[in-house]
């Protein structure tokens, strides 16, 4: 799901920003049939671009954006509850940015899932309504053409290659409803309409795929009333016929119409004169988006690190001690970095498992277990001493806790819930020998609360007990 939401971004991207230049130049112009295929062209590219497998040496700007976005999404998609996707979030930094993706992600599924269930339910409404009509037949509908009498149609409409007309239109204004319609389902009007719906509806949150659809059924009905125009029906009669029908709503928005699409634009389209052919280079504005759409598709060509001869991962390369590099070759043809340095790295553990080490009942059970043992260091609160110090450690593959080290108490909560609260004295001696005492007191204890803690359930991967690392913020604070 986390891979789908990034592919919705940059497709959102590419679409805003064709579409975009598409209403600015084009919109106005009378070459319909162009329009036409140009909105069309903007549908069915914008999907594709993201899918082109395109990388660049350097991460273009919107790629990192997308990166750190796409960081918490993958983490999300494969954690199980949310203590672990507190802890996996602490390892990289913010875990309120997790949280505000999960929400985003799952707000933007319910709305997909709601769009789609309402579009389903429109297209059973729509089969209910061809049931319920009587095949007719007129002059000038071809035999391919269904034309459906229903006695609760008010506003003529067609759908595919079927037509829905009233009895009063078809007693009054048959013959000009009829050659509207039919060159809606001569032009294949109705597949144009199911492709931009479902854009709609994967895109629902964005306002640019609904403009879009509006404008390509604005050029739907340019279309069929220049056809109708064209067929001998004078310009006067039309536009009577259309005032007249401007008071009745549509059976199904998927549908086509005679009322649909606003009438004070059909009107001034109708009045105006066609536009200038080199209006068509216009269409030279396709170049530049095109090479835009393609910067925003691209992906950086990551590179795979290799420390002395076996991958490492991000976390372990950040943890490596500069001093020790020894050099670094980069191999551009093969994409990969190798570096050497003069201390082996121990990386054969799990920074995150698919199932992480357990405290044995649970994360309550383990807040339950440290309560009872924690104090908070009698020469920290002399010293003034607080802050949230990170205890990483290793569970191995029996449970038990080793490689046992605190980090040095920091300001930041870390996503702790476990905090350890104790009365700042009024008369604490700040000096810095004795607050480096405190400081050394806070991770000592730490450690030793951890060392004594029971064995762990074990992270499992591929169903396989595995070696896991995991980081345990503890916050002490004075009142």
């Amino acid at each position: 799901m986390a891979a789908f939401i990034i592919y919705t971004i940059r497709w959102a991207v590419i679409l805003t920003l064709l579409y975009s230049l598409y209403r600015l130049l084009l919109r106005r112009e009378t070459f319909h049939r162009l329009n036409r295929a140009v909105l069309l062209a903007i549908l069915v590219v914008s999907p594709l671009l993201p899918l082109i497998p395109l990388h660049t040496a350097e991460p273009t700007a919107i790629d990192e954006v997308l990166t750190r976005i796409e960081g918490p999404l993958m983490r999300i998609s494969s954690e199980k509850n949310v203590a672990e996707s507190t802890l996996a979030s602490s390892k990289t930094g913010d875990a309120a940015s997790g949280l505000w993706m999960r929400y985003c992600a799952y707000i933007y599924i319910i709305g997909l899932t709601v769009a789609l269930a309402t579009y389903m339910f429109r297209l059973l409404t729509l089969m209910r309504v061809i049931r319920r009509s009587h095949c007719i037949s007129h002059p000038i509908v071809p035999e391919t053409v269904h034309l459906m009498l229903d006695m609760k149609v008010k506003q003529p409409s067609s759908w595919m290659h079927w037509i829905f007309i009233g009895p009063i239109d078809l007693k009054q204004n048959a013959e000009t409803v009829l050659k509207h319609e039919l060159a809606h389902v001569r032009m294949g009007h109705s597949w144009d309409v199911i492709l931009c719906d479902l854009t709609c509806r994967l895109l629902w949150c964005l306002p640019f795929a609904w403009m879009l659809r509006q404008d390509l059924v604005d050029v739907h009905e340019y279309q069929a009333d220049e056809a109708v125009l064209q067929s001998g029906v004078t310009l006067e009669d039309y536009e009577l016929l259309l005032v007249r029908k401007a008071a009745h709503t549509q059976i199904l928005p998927i549908m086509n119409t005679l009322r649909r699409g606003a009438v004070k634009k059909r009107f001034a389209m109708m009045h105006s004169s066609r536009s200038s052919c080199w209006s068509r280079l216009k269409l030279l504005y396709l170049v530049p988006a095109f090479a835009a759409c393609l910067w925003v598709s691209a992906k950086a060509e990551g590179y795979e690190t290799y420390l002395n001869g076996k991958y490492a991962m991000q976390e372990e390369l950040e943890s490596i001690d500069h001093s020790t590099i020894e050099h670094v070759d980069v191999l551009h043809g093969q994409k990969e970095v190798q570096a050497k340095t003069t201390t082996e790295l121990k990386h054969d553990y799990f920074i995150i498992a698919e199932q992480m080490p357990q405290f044995p009942g649970g994360d309550a059970a383990m807040m339950q277990h440290i309560s009872r043992h924690i104090r908070y260091p009698r020469i920290a609160i002399e010293s003034g001493v607080e802050g949230t110090v990170r205890v990483e450690f290793i569970v191995e593959t029996d449970g038990t806790i080793t490689n046992v080290k605190a980090s040095e108490p920091s300001s930041a909560s870390g996503g702790s819930n476990i905090i350890v609260t104790a009365y700042r004295q009024e008369s604490s001696n700040t000096s810095i020998s004795v607050k480096a005492e405190g400081i050394r007191a806070l991770k000592e204890y730490a450690e030793e609360i951890v060392r004594g803690m029971p064995p762990f359930e074990p992270g499992r991967q591929s169903g396989s007990a595995v070696r896991t690392k995991v980081i345990l913020p503890i916050t002490f604070k004075l009142n």
